[in-house]
């Protein structure tokens, strides 16, 4: 993941790119992670599933 692949912060008129605070998983859906972003500006949270595929 790289900062041009972090969404941008609703809240703002400008793109704005969140940071990637921590990954979370689910036992009932363990191939599913989620990202838990968060905006360096006004501290929005918001939480996106992250692809686990290996681009290799």
């Amino acid at each position: 993941m790289t900062q041009e692949d972090a969404p941008a912060c609703e809240r703002h008129d400008a793109a704005v790119p969140m940071q990637l605070r921590t990954l979370h998983s689910d036992s009932s859906q363990p191939d599913k992670v989620v990202g838990l972003y968060e905006c360096p500006e006004c501290g929005y949270e918001r939480r996106l599933p992250i692809r686990t595929e290996d681009a290799a």
